[in-house]
């Protein structure tokens, strides 16, 4: 492995050439006056209609399986149901603006055989357009990139760094598909050691998919979990899988650098986040805040872009604990370099790490560990 990072190691284009691939398919789509349909009505939804409307006038409906959003409009644009896509829209071009339900709607529409509407050359279009000018930022910022390359505390991490870069460049899967970890996620057991008295904060709790893998890994042998979920969809489901555990709580918070309430975009497809454009007001809180200075073992964060804002709020805990760290990267382009530097600043004596666990640019983790 290379010792040394230098911005000669990156690819230098790529996704230029697949957004004037989509550009040329919209302006083909609003020649036809024909409609793409967005499947899926919630964050990644309304990312995906903004960048369409920047590079085209193509016409643009919403659909969605929520009755909730069914017949409401959002940013101008109606929200259909799939008895009327079937109905009214069989011809029309879709794109699934979906992610943890991506599989079950394109299942949905193999069954009315309209897979073949699905256009290709939109295949992760909102990370090919965030990431767009990537490899400039890169090279504007090569020296804190060159610094965490350094930082990073195996082989296997310096080459992923390297290759996720080129990914966020080119969009192309070979760079990470080779890499993907075979390990669960948050629970790299070389890196991760679990024992019997874990006080564990699962930042982005969701339905309790990570504190049932964590049961797992202890044999429920542990001290206490925290599990931190702001929407109050989640919270049922939540309470009746953990019922019998006294020492499992469900915090209906989200996590940030300070108490606020904020603007939370709910998205039923699993990617809610916080945002100017949010559906409802939610109450957030910092670590350091709710725990007062108990003791805490390990920290997850998976909480769609506000990682930064809540390890500021956790710098305390932090410093004072040192526990173990697994932190999603890859909700925004500076990601991989602030909340790697932040961390560094705060606890010098962390160990860096990253894996990753999906074909394309998400779930991203950096873990940090005193050895």
């Amino acid at each position: 492995m290379v010792n040394e990072f230098h911005i000669d190691m990156l690819e230098k284009t790529g996704l230029e050439d697949q957004l004037i691939k989509c550009k040329k398919k919209l302006d083909k789509i609003f020649k036809e006056k024909n409609t793409i349909i967005l499947f899926g009505a919630g964050t990644v939804g309304i990312e995906n209609l903004r960048i369409i409307k920047k590079l085209s006038k193509a016409r643009v409906v919403f659909c969605d399986n929520s009755p909730k959003k069914q017949g409401t409009t959002i940013e101008g644009i109606t929200v259909i149901n799939f008895n009327e896509l079937i109905t009214n829209y069989k011809s029309s071009y879709i794109i699934i603006t979906s992610i943890s339900y991506y599989d079950e709607i394109l299942e949905q529409l193999e069954k009315f055989g309209l897979e073949k509407n699905l256009i290709d050359a939109f295949d992760n279009l909102l990370v090919n357009y965030e990431y767009r000018d990537y490899y400039n930022l890169i090279k504007e910022n090569e020296s804190k990139f060159s610094e965490i390359y350094n930082l990073l505390s195996d082989d296997y991490s310096k080459k992923l760094f390297i290759n996720r870069l080129n990914y966020c460049i080119t969009g192309n899967p070979k760079y990470l598909i080779p890499l993907k970890s075979k390990e669960q996620q948050y629970f790299e057991h070389k890196i991760i050691s679990l024992t019997e008295d874990e006080i564990f904060i699962d930042g982005g709790g969701y339905t309790g998919d990570t504190v049932k893998e964590f049961l797992k890994q202890t044999n429920r042998k542990f001290n206490k979990v925290y599990s931190f979920e702001p929407e109050k969809s989640k919270h049922k489901e939540f309470i009746n899988k953990f019922s019998n555990f006294k020492n499992i709580e469900l915090v209906p918070y989200g996590l940030w650098s300070r108490k606020n309430i904020l603007h939370f975009n709910l998205e039923d497809s699993g990617a809610s986040c916080i945002s100017d454009i949010g559906d409802i007001e939610i109450p957030v809180i910092s670590i350091d805040e709710l725990l007062n200075g108990e003791r805490v073992t390990f920290i997850k964060m998976d909480i769609e872009g506000a990682e930064l804002e809540a390890l500021q709020g956790a710098k305390n805990t932090i410093q004072r604990f040192l526990p173990k760290l697994a932190i999603c990267i890859y909700h925004k382009p500076k990601d991989i370099i602030e909340i790697s530097l932040y961390i560094k600043k705060i606890g010098p004596r962390y160990n860096l790490y990253l894996r990753h666990y999906s074909n394309f640019h998400s779930e991203t983790v950096l873990y940090a560990v005193v050895e």
